[in-house]
């Protein structure tokens, strides 16, 4: 519990400083509307820095198929913005269709609550430049005895940054990350490696009416061996590379976004069944 303490301290401490002199853009492109409402991934993970006393409610439903195996989810979310450089983000995930050769489950997941402070941030009237960490704690509300697992069975830590520039027509971000789940009765999955990238454009926009934006997004991750009651699993873990487009359009309380990203790279530890696409829409609305 001191532990977790020092964290939230240590989020809040970082998030107080700022480089760089504050400046209100434009209301062009992508600075159309408020920052809740600005251009964000939709695979990737953080940039949620919104304004203090912003509240907002997503659901995301994603898809992940290959060869004899599709795992479908639906994850309620809230964020809430702490302060103009801190914000609370809590998920839910809800396995609908977990399927693995002739194995299937559902049931919840596990309850993810993260904390993302701007360390970083230089407005300008046509630019935004921004840098966060992102930190979260993982709570095994779910499954790591069904198969397919629904959850770690343990707690897990998510630790990364991310890095972003935007101006009224293009938006770019990188963003890295590990996952270190605990371990529980002899049974530990692998540490975690996420690595990510997007470029997004502006199509069209009204000020203060509306945003249409497409992006392209380069989403890896690299897991290690599961242990599974003290026994190392040597069909799992590897390294998956996606890459595909999305949709973002957002009004000043609604924002909507979907897209595909195909499986451009994939290397498996042992025998396991391949991936072929990554699907998800996400849909959102400010309180």
């Amino acid at each position: 519990m001191e532990k977790n303490k020092f964290h939230l301290i240590f989020f809040y401490f970082i998030s107080t400083f700022s480089i760089a002199q504050e400046q209100v853009q434009v209301h062009v492109g992508n600075f159309a509307l408020p920052a809740s409402q600005q251009p964000g991934p939709l695979v990737g993970f953080g940039q949620n820095i919104i304004d203090k006393g912003d509240f907002q409610i997503f659901l995301y439903l994603d898809q992940l198929k290959g060869k004899q195996k599709n795992f479908s989810e639906a994850s309620p979310s809230i964020l809430y913005g702490i302060t103009d450089k801190l914000s609370l983000f809590v998920e839910q995930s809800v396995a609908t269709r977990f399927q693995y050769g002739s194995f299937k489950s559902h049931g919840i997941e596990d309850l993810i609550a993260q904390l993302e402070g701007a360390i970083y941030e230089r407005d300008a009237l046509y630019s935004l430049a921004q840098v966060t960490l992102v930190g979260n704690i993982g709570f095994p509300t779910g499954s790591a005895t069904k198969a397919p697992p629904t959850g770690f069975g343990a707690m897990s830590f998510f630790l990364g940054f991310t890095a972003n520039y935007m101006k009224t027509d293009w938006y770019c971000f990188t963003a890295m990350a590990g996952v270190i789940p605990t371990s529980h009765h002899q049974t530990k999955f692998g540490k975690e490696f996420w690595y990510q990238f997007g470029l997004s454009k502006n199509i069209a926009y009204k000020a203060d009416g509306w945003i249409l934006n497409w992006m392209v997004e380069l989403d890896g991750i690299y897991r290690q061996r599961n242990t599974m009651q003290g026994i190392i699993d040597y069909s799992s873990g590897g390294n998956v590379v996606l890459l595909g487009p999305s949709i973002w359009f957002s009004t000043q309380h609604f924002i909507v976004q979907g897209g595909v990203s195909a499986v451009i790279s994939e290397h498996l530890f042992g025998a396991q069944l391949k991936d072929k696409y990554f699907a998800a829409i996400d849909v959102g609305w400010k309180l």
